[in-house]
């Protein structure tokens, strides 16, 4: 039975059970109830929210017949065939689908699923052949990117959220272990041997104020040593690491992401001022940084956003697919581990893959391309706003996609999914060079967790704000220098894209940002506060022991008012900071305005913060940020 007529049954016996009870003879079946439900699960398609596709993983199988696609907003996943270039299945699944693991010998499928709306974590066993779900597995907070053991026995999942990776043991159906990681862990991969499970950790965990440690980290777990882990940083300023694999003889992982220059003042967008877009090359034996390449073309053009990276079987060539400035690279690996392995570090040196002529970048179709796989020569790609997958041949020679493979009909985006698209576009028509797009600065739209000095700043550091209620809570910035959302996209289009703002860029973008709505946060049992935030909450409230109501009330958590700086702003003293929302804090670290503080414990007893929370106990403080942490 398909899953929506088992929601819909679930939820209409559960009103006829409640009205059968009822004392009033007139109390029937609300006809739109059903509907309203199914709505608001996100199970049918409504003017507002229409349903769309939004490929976001590839994964071949292991005959390198078929092509399994992600389809995560549709809650699908799709079967392709890659010679006849058409879709033969589509598998239904309760919740958005986030990533997909396929069984050594090609007889099932792991999809995790979790989305913004229910981010509770469940891997779900599929039988290939029939498309029947055969076992269903809790994990962690927004599960995504499993990695199944070459033995088929174990499967990894990374909880970015939860700050964790999932072990299942697939036979028991069950999680066995949780191993903690540094942060968000968005992408993993395990070495041919099944030995080492390399994660990458997406944003950095440090002071924002710290600056030589403001760096993301890549996670080492020795699987077969009691998940030992070894932790490497990645180069200063890196952040948005969503890409990661291992060449075929299990040597090199080779990771994408940014590297943000936030000790320089924003005055500039070329010659990678603000950000370049990157490539590092970790030697997993050695266990050390080899290089990090930027995969910029020159000082005068980037190639925004790396996201999705693979490796042809031989290990002759590296793909990355580029989601901000649309493109793919299809790079000469064996020239480009002999230049890493030289004296030279290649971040920050534009152009050295075309100097070189080891790399091709390829124009590509689909809008937002995240989703990368290979087959042999060939690479698949499929934008996260588009209907379809893209076929390259892999050469240096190269011009142009080789096929297109249809997904299925989609409905023309709305001014929201629009506005999500504007945002997450880096191209030449949206940033000047192509260097970057707004998801650079704001991943996903929350911060990147690094400070940055913006043009007209007056050398002052403010640390990145979430997109998170901004339409809601005017002014902008940390500051109030802007009066509402549309000023800033305004001047962020204008100063951080280098391009005059356009009405069909800006009002879309805006809309988005209306409608932003906060991830239920980890800190919760089963949605529920806990008992330590229960007596968190007694205390939040309560005049008489913490004054945190007074900047912080409602159900937006802020009065919009202006305070004087609670931590010690060497650059900008005198500052008066408008009160942040609390909501969705757990995720926002480092915290206050100059992202000084890691710690939530610390922020609550700052005395230039608050009063008198210093003068709770231990356990009342413990209870309190608990509370505080899972708005």
């Amino acid at each position: 039975m398909c899953l929506e007529k088992m929601f819909t049954i679930g939820i209409t016996l559960s009103v006829i059970i409640t009205n059968a009870f009822s004392a009033d003879v007139n109390d029937v079946v609300p006809p739109n109830i059903v509907f309203e439900a199914l709505a608001l699960n996100r199970d049918i398609a409504t003017a507002a929210k229409p349903i769309y596709l939004s490929p976001t993983d590839l994964v071949p199988s292991p005959d390198k017949t078929k092509l399994y696609v992600a389809e995560q907003t549709a809650k699908k996943v799709a079967i392709v065939n890659v010679t006849t270039k058409s879709v033969t299945k589509k598998i239904k699944l309760p919740n958005e689908v986030t990533g997909i693991a396929v069984s050594p010998d090609g007889s099932k499928l792991y999809a995790t699923c979790s989305s913004e709306l229910w981010p509770e974590g469940f891997v779900y066993e599929i039988d290939e052949s029939s498309g029947s779900i055969t076992q269903k597995i809790k994990v962690g907070h927004s599960a995504r990117a499993p990695v199944i053991s070459p033995d088929g026995k174990t499967l990894y999942v990374c909880n970015q959220f939860s700050d964790d990776i999932s072990v299942v043991d697939i036979n028991a159906g069950k999680e066995i272990r949780r191993v903690k990681v540094t942060r968000e862990p968005y992408a993993a991969r395990i070495t041919p041997d099944g030995k080492t499970l390399v994660v990458a950790n997406s944003l950095p965990l440090a002071r924002a104020t710290d600056t030589a440690s403001a760096h993301c980290d890549i996670s080492l777990i020795e699987v077969n040593n009691d998940y030992k882990i070894t932790t490497f940083g990645l180069t200063q300023g890196s952040h948005s690491v969503f890409g990661v694999t291992i060449t075929p003889d299990g040597k090199y992982a080779l990771i994408t992401h940014l590297v943000g220059y936030y000790t320089l003042q924003a005055t500039r967008i070329d010659a990678g001022w603000v950000h370049t877009n990157d490539l590092a090359i970790l030697d997993i034996d050695n266990k050390k940084l080899l290089n990090d390449i930027s995969l910029d073309y020159s000082t005068d053009i980037g190639c925004a956003n790396p996201w999705g990276v693979a490796c042809t079987d031989d290990g002759k060539f590296v793909c990355v697919v580029h989601a901000g400035s649309n493109e793919l690279s299809i790079i000469d690996f064996t020239q480009l581990l002999e230049l890493s392995k030289g004296t030279t570090w290649l971040a920050g040196k534009f152009g050295t893959l075309n100097k070189t002529s080891i790399r091709k970048r390829v124009t590509v179709e689909g809008r937002i391309p995240r989703a990368l796989a290979i087959i042999d020569n060939k690479a698949y790609t499929a934008g996260y706003f588009s209907n379809f997958v893209e076929e390259f041949n892999i050469s240096l020679s190269t011009g142009k996609s080789s096929a297109k493979i249809e997904l299925g009909d989609e409905p023309a985006m709305t001014m929201e999914r629009n506005g999500e698209y504007q945002f997450y576009c880096g191209d030449i028509y949206h940033c000047t060079g192509a260097w970057q797009s707004c998801n650079s600065c704001h991943p996903h739209t929350r911060p990147d967790a690094l400070n940055w000095i913006l043009s007209g700043a007056n050398g002052a550091q403010k640390n990145a704000k979430s997109m998170l209620y901004s339409w809601w809570t005017p002014r902008t910035n940390w500051n109030g220098k802007r009066a509402n959302t549309r000023e800033s996209i305004y001047f962020g289009i204008l100063n951080e894209l280098g391009r005059q703002p356009q009405d069909s860029i800006q009002l879309p973008m805006e809309a988005f940002f209306m409608r932003l709505k906060p991830v239920p946060s980890p800190y919760l049992v089963k949605g529920k506060l806990s008992e330590s935030a229960q007596r968190g909450r007694e205390i939040y409230y309560n005049k008489a022991k913490v004054d945190c109501i007074e900047c912080h009330p409602g159900k937006l958590f802020t009065n919009l008012k202006y305070t004087p700086s609670i931590c010690n702003d060497i650059w900008d003293a005198t500052a008066q900071i408008k009160v942040p929302s609390l909501n969705e804090c757990w995720r926002t670290s480092p915290w206050d305005h100059i992202g000084s503080s890691i710690s939530m414990d610390s922020v609550c007893i700052n005395r230039l913060h608050s009063t008198n929370a210093y003068k709770l106990s231990s356990q009342e403080l413990k209870d309190l940020v608990e509370f505080v942490l899972s708005l």
